[in-house]
């Protein structure tokens, strides 16, 4: 009984995610109005949804943010940039061109990190599809009109979705 109550304490301190810590939004936003300071003057407008996953299955989980204005978007669709936790701060893995939502979560992994889907359309493409996002080992492709194609119904949880609200950058 008694190793029973320590295995099940033991579990519960090492599954504690990093979403428990109650200034991790606050760190993450005040690194983002750090790392884009330059867009504050002409592009004080701008917008992010932001959310977070274990990508890469060490128990902490990394950030998505999808930035929206005219200094993040153009024509084939918006910044996705993808954090890594580092310590108190946050370290750039991947910015990711043309996206749109959803971003999904997606069930299989490449070099041990989930993959990712996005929503490719605008810029040129004659219809949106969902591209699948690997990570070849350092980062994430960068150009999702460059990866393949879901095929069939997109399967995986829907981080970002079209209607997720998004917070004000500045």
């Amino acid at each position: 009984m008694k190793t029973h109550v320590l295995l099940a304490l033991a579990l519960t301190a090492t599954a504690a995610p990093l979403t428990a810590q109650p200034n991790r939004d606050a760190a993450l936003r005040t690194f983002l109005q750090t790392r884009f300071a330059e867009a504050r003057r002409d592009y004080g407008d701008s917008t992010y949804v932001v959310a977070f996953a274990d990508l890469n299955g060490d128990g902490r989980e990394e950030a998505l943010v999808l930035l929206q204005s005219g200094y993040f978007c153009g024509s084939g669709g918006c910044s996705l940039y993808i954090y890594g936790p580092a310590g108190r701060h946050w370290r750039t893995i991947t910015e990711l061109t043309v996206s749109h939502p959803p971003v999904r979560l997606l069930n299989t992994r490449s070099h041990g990190w989930r993959d990712l889907s996005v929503r490719v359309r605008g810029g040129g493409f004659s219809r949106p599809y969902d591209a699948r996002v690997r990570f070849d080992g350092r980062a994430y492709a960068t150009n999702p009109s460059m990866a393949p194609r879901v095929r069939g119904r997109t399967p995986g949880r829907v981080l970002i979705g079209p209607g997720t609200t998004s917070q004000r950058l500045f």
